[in-house]
């Protein structure tokens, strides 16, 4: 029997590693949610959200309530949240909305929850408004307790102040508009502003303390350079990939999200349920 050579043997070893990626990335990892826990600095948050428990959610691109999923709301029934905030994609593109919808009614915040749309969420404009209104209908949906905010703010009261929060919308490839219709003029106090696409965060005041959350990247569900995001035309995946930011005052925190889109592949960047923690500024700001 003829033994098979060197090189023969290496090829088949590097075929087979290959192959072993590629399903870590298909089938392991796009199943692994993490909880990720994210301490902000931010004296004016602190005051207001210091102890509550603040989650994080992003980019579900759901098309059935599988094994991934069904951790996720386990996860959130497990940590019992005060305060729920939705950064948009809850659908495939042209995907199944009620799938979206149910997910959302089993959600659950002592305070509140509220939320913006991402670009998938409008690729049936029709279908869209299920998420605000009740179908064939101008009344409020009461199918879940989600209070999605169009370029618009609410004001919530607790015990420690009342905290501002803001959602920036997006319809398909219409322009932001700017930050002065998320916040009153003369906000003062602490301030969330909600976006799906993070390149949003430019638009902001630097000299603003306020705290962004945005999703859209996906982290880029696996590790390139900025420089190649770039020749591919995802300059927010370039800029803003996945983490905390900060320029001046303004922060913001971008989550991997739940899902993936175009390609069903994550590698290094598992799906997460985000836990929010806030402290004081150590230099006192």
């Amino acid at each position: 029997m003829k033994c098979k050579s060197p090189l023969h043997l290496a090829a088949v070893a590097v075929g087979l590693c290959l192959l072993g990626v590629i399903a870590y990335c298909l089938w392991v990892e796009p199943n692994q949610l993490v909880v990720r826990h994210v301490w902000i600095e931010d004296s004016s948050l602190a005051k207001v959200l210091k102890g509550k428990v603040v989650v994080h959610i992003s980019d579900l691109h759901i098309d059935r309530l599988g094994r991934r999923e069904q951790k996720a709301l386990q996860v959130l029934d497990e940590l019992k949240p005060d305060l729920i905030f939705l950064t948009g994609d809850y659908v495939q593109w042209n995907g199944d909305y009620e799938t979206a919808l149910h997910f959302l009614s089993k959600l659950r915040a002592k305070v509140g929850i509220w939320g913006v749309m991402g670009d998938y969420d409008y690729s049936q404009s029709r279908k869209s408004c299920l998420f605000c209104h009740e179908e064939g209908s101008g009344r409020s949906t009461r199918g879940h307790s989600v209070k999605f905010l169009r370029n618009s703010y609410d004001k919530v009261e607790l015990p420690g102040g009342f905290i501002w929060i803001g959602g920036m919308d997006r319809e398909s490839e219409r322009p932001y508009s700017s930050d002065k219709k998320l916040l009153p003029n003369k906000m003062g106090g602490a301030a969330v502003i909600l976006s799906h696409n993070p390149l949003a965060f430019d638009l902001l005041n630097e000299h603003q303390s306020v705290l962004m959350l945005s999703g859209d990247t996906h982290g880029g569900q696996i590790p390139l350079p900025s420089w190649l995001w770039r020749i591919l035309g995802y300059e927010k995946t370039a800029r803003y990939t996945q983490g905390l930011f900060e320029n001046g005052r303004k922060k913001m925190f971008v989550s991997r999200g739940i899902g993936t889109s175009h390609i069903p592949i994550r590698l290094f960047r598992p799906p997460e349920v985000v836990v929010l923690h806030f402290r004081e500024e150590e230099n006192g700001k």
